[in-house]
């Protein structure tokens, strides 16, 4: 008896539902799950199951068990299989993590591609709040430069810059006079981003401020962008947010020459004692093709 084993048949055991299924997708005897799960359980001096003849419940200890070894189970192999493959046959689950707008309009562009390069890594993309710090269940996170990061824990990479900038549908420009100055955006029904209400106060290159009104906001990106789309007002947001839409010539540049500050987005993963491979290979393909973008 040794603990991997006897935990990786506890875990398939909870996740198949019975000794049975378990025992075939092992390939191994129920009996010889059994005394496995009562090894692991005289380890532990903790009930695990609760077993009957007709079914298998989980006693808290058991949940806890499971819920820490599975994850743990899950990095083993990781680790195992990504200490002897090659770079065309990595595998496995690749969590990550990044805000809405990011996940939702930039990420998902980029994910198609990955997945086909790498069609035997899957992918799992958790949505985080702005400013949140990364989390350890992640195996890397998107999200703007973080001010309380812990270099000691996490590793940063730059992945790329964005300004963000004016975009709107022809439609709702068309019957409009043209926009030359920026003080005329504040005449102009702004879609704006966020929970700060529909008035709104941006800083832009050489210090310039201004305060933004409109009558839709929301913290959903393909809502605000489809709002722009539709002709309800003019949008602030990266070129790479917007860039299938733009080919499309449902949105055009107001002012492209005003532009906000450069700012950077870093992918953050925590510091492993093996190389992870899939984390490595999503960030340089990011990297790469946000550079010919």
């Amino acid at each position: 008896m040794d603990w991997i084993t006897c935990t990786t048949s506890f875990v398939t055991v909870v996740e198949q539902g019975s000794l049975a299924l378990a025992a075939t997708k092992l390939n191994t005897s129920s009996s010889a799950l059994s005394k496995r799960l009562s090894w692991l359980e005289k380890q532990l001096g903790v009930k695990l199951l609760k077993r009957t003849t007709r079914s298998l419940t989980m006693t808290e200890a058991g949940k806890l068990f499971y819920q820490r070894s599975a994850r743990l189970l899950e990095d083993w192999h990781q680790m195992l299989a990504e200490t002897t493959s090659t770079y065309g046959e990595v595998s496995g689950i690749l969590r990550i993590g990044a805000p809405l707008a990011t996940g939702s309009r930039l990420l998902v562009h980029y994910l198609a591609e990955f997945i086909e390069t790498y069609p035997n890594i899957q992918v799992e993309l958790h949505t985080i709040t702005p400013g949140q710090l990364p989390d350890l269940n992640l195996d890397v996170f998107i999200s703007r430069e973080l001010t309380d990061f812990n270099s000691s824990s996490y590793i940063a990479t730059r992945l790329f810059n964005f300004q963000p900038s004016f975009y709107a549908s022809p439609g709702y420009l068309e019957d409009k006079s043209q926009i030359e100055t920026p003080e005329q955006l504040t005449q102009h029904n702004c879609l704006l981003f966020g929970t700060h209400g529909h008035e709104q106060e941006h800083v832009f290159e050489n210090n310039l401020r201004l305060r933004l009104r409109g009558n839709f906001t929301t913290q959903n990106p393909e809502a605000l962008v489809a709002a722009a789309v539709a002709g309800m007002g003019i949008i602030l947001t990266g070129e790479k947010m917007v860039r299938r839409e733009l080919s499309k010539g449902l949105l055009v540049p107001v002012l492209p020459e005003l532009k906000q500050p450069v700012s950077s987005a870093y992918a953050y993963y925590p510091k492993l004692d093996y190389n992870h491979v899939k984390t490595k290979l999503f960030i340089d393909f990011i990297k790469e093709k946000s550079s010919l973008a």
